[in-house]
């Protein structure tokens, strides 16, 4: 009878053992698996903050009126979920803490023949870009490129848009050049704001002033690449 509960005893611990061996291989396995999701959930993040990740996510978007048919094509998700422009801040509160006040930048193509620099205001009632307000851009390489608002502003709930006719030679410079730093002036109430793209907002994908400046070379040549075929595709068919 003692060989027997003994053997049973030892039967009953090797079963344990074995058990808790399999359970802490699980248990490794469960560990090792949770360690490689996060891994690469951050490897992913990360990804949405180069410049591949960025500009992979910004949507071209074609709009047509139902009613007389002409086409807006232009721009969506640009730094951010639902931004139509490309944010340019410009106030440093404290140390790293920055105002969500910037201006913003995007291209769009109107009835395929027309360029426009869309213009935003956001959080910046004094700056309200109404017609005869002033936009002075300047790159790098020297070129500069002045802007007078010669339409009316658009309102919508926090903020303010306007746009401007470019030729294309200067939709080339925004393709080619990369964009220093801006100055945008109020004229009837003389009051200015100016920056460099050297400040980011926390929940802005864009972390530095060279993705930035990419990007907006990226938006100009996207709208020059799309005329370009869509006025083929016309003088195809004629």
């Amino acid at each position: 009878m003692i060989v027997l509960f003994v053997l049973a005893v030892l039967i009953i611990l090797i079963v344990f053992i074995s058990n808790s061996k399999k359970d802490d291989v699980e248990k490794r396995e469960r560990i090792e698996k949770l360690s490689n999701d996060i891994y690469l959930k951050k490897i992913e993040k990360e990804k949405e903050y180069t410049l591949e990740g960025i500009i992979g996510n910004i949507e071209l978007v074609y709009q047509v009126d139902d009613f007389d048919k002409t086409e807006w094509i232009h721009f969506n998700n640009i730094s951010q979920d639902g931004y139509k422009y490309l944010p340019m801040y410009f106030e440093s509160i404290v140390d790293d803490l920055v105002s969500h006040k910037h201006i913003g930048l995007s291209f769009s193509l109107f009835k395929n023949k027309t360029y426009l620099l869309d213009v935003y205001s956001y959080g910046v009632n004094e700056m309200g870009l109404a017609k005869g307000d002033e936009l002075k851009l300047i790159f790098e390489n020297g070129d500069k490129i002045d802007i007078v608002f010669e339409q009316l502003r658009s309102s919508q709930p926090g903020f303010k848009s306007n746009c401007y006719i470019l030729n294309e030679n200067e939709l080339k410079t925004f393709s080619n050049e990369k964009l220093d730093k801006w100055k945008l002036t109020s004229t009837k109430r003389n009051i200015y704001v100016v920056g460099d793209n050297s400040i980011f907002f926390e929940r802005c994908k864009i972390k530095s002033k060279n993705i930035s400046q990419e990007v907006l070379k990226h938006l100009a040549t996207t709208i020059i690449n799309v005329h370009t075929k869509k006025r083929s595709k016309v003088h195809s068919v004629k």
